[in-house]
């Protein structure tokens, strides 16, 4: 499951990225150099203690021949980064292709998608947080700055229900922003979730980082 993520991911990013620069709505430096690799940063610091952060079917194949990984798993990962590939390929056809904003059931999705990853994370570094250490603020740092970079020019994403909502309540247009401060939730859940399938129960260590009672810095994610 973690390569099929870790692969969809780097697709939507890259994809959606060059999308974008052609579209004039991101120059073409951070759609082809800055997004792909602060993605697969992000992605390996989420993934590398469950998976091995291939998110590459060359990559898998070199670890095999190399005798580092099992010829028995080959086939598993091979599939799951092709799914994952193919299903995030998928979805990007069903966003606008040109400079029409998003619907707004389509902001809901890309909230609860772009929130999923960020929890993912922050549920991931609070769980490794001894080995991790300060470095959990810069790479959410960066999931917040890739968020903002592939879904600005479609819907102001937050990322955060309370900056979605206290502004809207202000202007007076709660109603109408409802899917800035509904989909977090709903990509927190999510989040949850897949956590729960990939790593299992919470650990002593998360509860601490939760609280801010862990070594280090508390999980930035709250000031997103």
């Amino acid at each position: 499951m973690a390569e099929g993520l870790g692969a969809g991911l780097i697709v939507l990013g890259d994809l959606g990225a060059s999308r974008l620069a052609q579209l004039g709505l991101l120059p073409e430096v951070v759609a082809q150099v800055v997004v792909p690799g602060a993605m697969v940063m992000v992605l390996i610091y989420l993934f590398s203690d469950l998976s091995g952060a291939h998110f590459n079917p060359a990559v898998t194949v070199a670890f095999t021949l190399r005798r580092c990984f099992p010829w028995q798993h080959l086939p598993a990962y091979l599939g799951a980064q092709l799914l994952g590939a193919l299903l995030a390929a998928r979805l990007l056809d069903g966003l606008p292709a040109g400079h029409e904003r998003v619907r707004p059931e389509q902001a809901w999705g890309l909230e609860g998608a772009a929130t999923a990853l960020l929890v993912l994370l922050a549920l991931a570094t609070a769980r490794r947080k001894a080995t991790i250490g300060p470095e959990t603020g810069l790479v959410i740092g960066m999931t917040v700055g890739l968020a903002h970079a592939l879904t600005g020019s479609l819907t102001a994403v937050t990322l955060n229900p309370a900056r979605a909502l206290g502004p809207a309540l202000v202007r007076g247009d709660a109603l109408e922003a409802w899917p800035h401060w509904t989909g977090p939730f709903v990509g927190a859940a999510v989040a949850v979730a897949l956590t729960w399938l990939l790593r299992g129960p919470a650990t002593s260590e998360e509860a601490q980082a939760a609280q801010g009672h862990a070594e280090g810095t508390a999980s930035p994610v709250a000031r997103s």
